[in-house]
């Protein structure tokens, strides 16, 4: 019997080393592909070997925390809030399961991962800036400044005190909207980095990701987030790397048009 294995990596970050084993394990154990969902939840289908699994060290139970892939600090905020999410779950076993199914956002400050209609988590003030938050709740950004350190035991406390409500994220139409103000991060990005500096957006078809080209990421000896939205982001290329890196990955199926036909399905 074969099965569907989901994978939630907090805030989107994969290591070169969880590539490889996932791009293995993919073509060794499952159906060749790794699939990229919403929520940056990453699965492997038709796999017929879960103890083959336990190479991939990431972590196969959420919390789901989704962050904004264009912030190095909302990322690293993401991973902080699994902690203390998994650990909550430790300590309330009773409210785990309707904890699971929550999705929490990070955002960098700008909005992104609002528009996702996230109903819970923390907005930085800057894309480069931790240090000071705002409690997402009921999808708005609520209350004053807090310090993380101080934001983080709100957020869960926050979490535990609603975990009886119905989620009730944004609506469809008002996500809809919402989201078109801010696009899939696609192409040549370098409205927030440095001079000289390029962030890939790269999309695939249905989110279908070969196996080998998981492993071909790994090599490329630079940081890769899977995006909310079914995507991947490369970071931190210099010009030169970056042309080149689009030039091997285009032909084998990773679009860099964000208004590709093939990102509409």
């Amino acid at each position: 019997m074969s099965h569907t294995l989901h994978f939630y990596p907090a805030g989107g970050v994969v290591t070169p080393e969880q590539w490889l084993a996932l791009g293995q394990v993919a073509r060794e154990h499952a159906d060749g592909y790794v699939y990229l969902e919403e929520h940056s939840v990453l699965t492997l289908r038709g796999v017929d070997d879960e103890a083959a699994v336990s190479s991939v060290s990431l972590p196969r139970t959420p919390p789901r925390v989704v962050a904004s892939p264009l912030s190095a600090q909302a990322r690293s905020v993401a991973a902080r809030v699994a902690e203390e999410i998994s650990a909550a779950l430790a300590e309330h076993e009773a409210e785990g399961n309707a904890l699971r199914e929550t999705v929490i956002g990070v955002d960098g400050g700008l909005g992104d991962i609002l528009s996702q209609g996230v109903s819970t988590g923390l907005q930085l003030r800057t894309p480069e800036d931790s240090t000071v938050v705002r409690l997402i709740e009921a999808g708005q950004v609520k209350g004053e400044e807090l310090a993380l350190d101080d934001a983080l035991p709100a957020l869960i406390t926050a979490l535990l005190e609603t975990i009886d409500e119905v989620d009730s994220p944004t609506s469809d139409s008002a996500a809809e909207a919402a989201a078109s103000l801010h696009p899939a991060p696609i192409g040549w990005l370098t409205e927030h980095t440095a001079e000289g500096r390029v962030d890939l957006g790269a999309g695939l078809h249905k989110g279908a990701l070969p196996g080998e080209y998981a492993g071909l990421i790994a090599q490329l000896d630079a940081p890769v987030t899977v995006t909310p939205w079914r995507g991947l982001v490369i970071h931190d290329l210099a010009d030169g790397d970056a042309d080149v890196v689009l030039r091997v990955l285009a032909p084998r199926g990773f679009i860099f048009d964000v208004n590709s036909p093939h990102l509409q399905d």
